[in-house]
């Protein structure tokens, strides 16, 4: 991949250049869609925000990774040790990566990576020092979860959660905070 990447908050000004994104395999049209269609418009109804990756000289977009406010029941799945009795409430405040996307020419080159850091630390910057938010959230697909593993996510460890087509995992920002002030 020649040239530095830049990822920016979509904005309308990158609308021509999200018209240009495609995805090749049929089970991604739906991320060629969103980020097409509705990704703005979303943004514009404060339901996700979405940032664009771009290649420096490069008008068009070549992954994006959208993010939503969101909750998570880990049904007594995982110990928060730092807070005795958080456990007792059924959900846990967190942030939803709804949707990630690259286009096939760029996998490998990672893009997933710098989306997934910048989904994070937009949540550590701009998120976490103002409202109560533990942990980052998805719902991955088979062919992304080990990805995500590498990620440092982790599946929700429920016989439910491990059978479904997409299954929850999440990532205690907390374990984020803590490595950097080692």
């Amino acid at each position: 991949m020649a040239g530095e990447i830049i990822i920016k908050q979509l904005q309308a000004a990158n609308l021509d250049q999200v018209s240009r994104f495609r995805m090749d395999d049929a089970d991604d049209k739906p991320l060629e869609i969103f980020i097409r269609q509705h990704a703005y418009k979303s943004a514009k109804a404060n339901l996700t925000q979405t940032y664009v990756a771009k290649i420096e000289d490069d008008p068009k977009v070549v992954g994006y990774v959208s993010i939503m406010c969101a909750e998570v029941a880990l049904e007594k799945t995982y110990d928060i040790a730092d807070k005795v009795g958080a456990d007792r409430y059924d959900y846990q405040p967190g942030v939803r990566i709804s949707r990630l996307a690259v286009i096939p020419s760029q996998r490998g080159a990672q893009l997933g990576r710098k989306l997934v850091e910048t989904a994070i630390g937009v949540v550590l910057v701009s998120i976490m020092p103002y409202a109560g938010c533990r942990f980052l959230i998805l719902d991955a697909k088979a062919k992304s979860i080990p990805f995500y593993k590498k990620m440092g996510f982790r599946l929700l460890d429920t016989l439910e959660n491990k059978a479904k087509q997409t299954p929850l995992m999440f990532l205690d920002l907390r374990n984020l905070i803590d490595e950097g002030a080692q």
